[in-house]
C-alpha cells in the first residue's frame, strides 16, 4: 500500500467551539485528470483505518483519496462530556463541508460512504444539494433503519443464545455486545480469520481499554 501524501489536523468550528478533524490524503488533489474521492467511515463511532485499502485507487488509477476521522472519533477531537443532543447528522455534515472547503475541492469531488458513512453521504446530498458532487458510492449502507434492524434480527436467530443476548444488549452492555458482534461479523461481516489488524484497531477505538464509546452510544 502506498504511503499517504499528507496527513494532519484541520480546524473545524461548530457552535462556536474550535474542534479539529484528522485527515489523510493519498495522491495529489490538484494535478492530474481525476477529481478526489472522499471516504466516509462507518459507525457512528469508528475510524477510517479499516477502509485504507481504498487508497489502491490512487496507486493503480491516480485517483486522489481523502480519508478522515469524524468528530469524536480516532485522532479527531473527542467530546466525551457533550449531551446526546449534540450528536446530530448536521454536525457531521458541517464537518464534511468544512473538509471540502479546506482542500478547495467542494466544486469537484466524489464520495464513498461505508455503512453509517453511506447514511451520512445520503443526508449530505438530500439536505445540502452539493453542486460539486459528481459521484456517490454507497458501500454496505442502508436506506431504512427499520428494515436493517429487521434483517439483523432474522440473521441473529441462527446464532447461539449468548450471541443473541449480547447483540440485543447493544451499547448498554458494551462488553457482551462486542463479543457477540465479533461472532456475528465473522459470518456476516469481516469473514477473514484472524481479522485484519486495521479492522480490530477500528473496533477497539470503541470497545478497547482506551476506546471512546461516546459517539457509538449516542442516540
Amino acid at each position: 500500500m502506498a504511503s499517504p501524501t499528507s496527513e494532519g489536523l484541520l480546524d473545524f468550528t461548530y457552535q462556536g467551539e474550535r474542534l479539529q478533524t484528522y485527515y489523510k490524503v493519498f495522491g495529489d488533489l490538484y494535478k492530474g485528470t481525476h477529481h478526489p474521492l472522499v471516504v466516509l467511515h462507518g459507525g457512528p463511532g469508528l475510524i477510517h483505518d479499516y477502509l485504507t485499502n481504498i487508497s489502491a485507487l490512487n496507486t493503480h488509477y491516480g485517483i486522489p483519496i481523502i480519508f478522515y476521522d469524524q468528530t469524536g472519533n480516532g485522532r479527531s477531537t473527542h467530546l466525551k462530556d457533550k449531551p446526546p443532543s449534540f450528536w446530530t447528522i448536521d454536525l457531521f455534515i458541517d464537518e464534511l463541508v468544512n473538509l471540502l472547503k479546506y482542500f478547495s475541492v467542494d466544486d469537484n469531488f466524489s464520495i464513498c460512504g461505508h455503512s453509517w458513512g453511506g447514511i451520512l453521504a445520503l443526508e449530505f446530498e438530500l439536505r445540502r444539494r452539493p453542486q460539486g458532487l459528481k459521484h456517490l458510492v454507497l458501500a454496505d449502507s442502508l436506506a431504512s433503519s427499520a428494515l436493517w434492524n429487521k434483517s439483523n434480527m432474522e440473521l441473529m436467530q441462527k446464532f447461539p443464545q449468548d450471541v443473541q443476548l449480547g447483540l440485543r444488549g447493544g451499547m448498554k452492555q458494551p462488553g457482551p455486545f462486542f463479543e457477540a458482534l465479533l461472532k456475528f461479523h465473522a459470518v456476516h461481516g469481516c469473514t477473514i480469520q484472524p481479522p485484519p489488524e486495521a479492522y480490530m484497531k477500528t473496533l477497539n477505538q470503541v470497545f478497547g481499554e482506551d476506546g471512546d464509546p461516546t459517539v457509538a452510544s449516542a442516540p
